[in-house]
């Protein structure tokens, strides 16, 4: 019987880029896996924000004499959701478009308070191709994981088609296994299949670069580090 489409092996092999080894049978429904994690982590970052509003709207319909704080709450809470979807429709979905430095700039208030990213490094005049602002948009969302106590996300300069992107912070770390999964795309697939959508984000960003092109390797540091500089290369 004629299929209507690509099979879910063929769409995965595609997405992990050529020359990417076939997958094995108990991952065949790796790529149904990875829309069923990109929903519920979708829906556990809207849901935070969102119960916030209810209850701020709650609060200023039946106290009155709080109703101007409580709005100002939801006006907070609204506003921090509406730049957090805008990052994550650009890193998840893709922008579909090139990125300049005030763009990048712009989306990067979508990311975590206690997460400051630090530009300076970046050439102003910096324009990333839209499969490549894709990766380094994924790249800050993990490097924003990465810093379970807050920190700064640098970026600099490493070529014409090159940038490193350093976490620092307390507790700073890479996620487990990230190493082996920007080295090939078979254990990243693997690392989905067993994946909690809090741990999404390391894979995927993975599987992103392998289709775009992009190498990604860590840079040499002074001392160990559990989160050395990535050098990113794009195609």
């Amino acid at each position: 019987m004629p299929r209507d489409g690509p099979s879910t092996d063929e769409t995965e092999q595609n997405a992990a880029g050529p020359g990417a080894p076939e997958r094995s049978p108990a991952s065949r429904y790796g790529g149904l896996r990875l829309a069923e994690l990109l929903a519920a982590r979708l829906c556990h970052e809207v849901g935070g924000p969102a119960g916030t509003l209810a209850g701020a709207v709650e609060i200023a319909r039946t106290e009155p004499g709080s109703a101007a704080e409580a709005l100002d709450i939801a006006a907070e809470a609204a506003a921090g959701l509406a730049a957090r979807l805008r990052l994550l429709r650009a890193a998840w979905a893709g922008a579909g478009e090139a990125l300049d430095i005030a763009a990048l700039r712009a989306l990067c208030a979508g990311l975590p308070r206690h997460v400051w990213v630090d530009l300076e490094g970046v050439l102003a005049d910096r324009c990333f191709p839209a499969a490549s602002a894709q990766v380094l948009l994924n790249i800050l969302l993990l490097a924003a994981e990465s810093l379970p106590k807050g920190g700064v996300v640098m970026l600099g300069e490493a070529g014409p088609d090159a940038v490193l992107v350093v976490p620092r912070g307390q507790n700073a770390a890479w996620p487990p296994g990230f190493a082996a999964w920007m080295a090939d795309p078979a254990p990243a697939w693997r690392a989905i299949a067993s994946a909690a959508p809090r741990r999404l984000q390391g894979p995927l960003t993975a599987l992103l670069a392998h289709a775009a092109g992009t190498r990604m390797s860590f840079a040499l540091a002074a001392d160990a580090e559990a989160a050395p500089p990535l050098l990113l290369r794009f195609a």
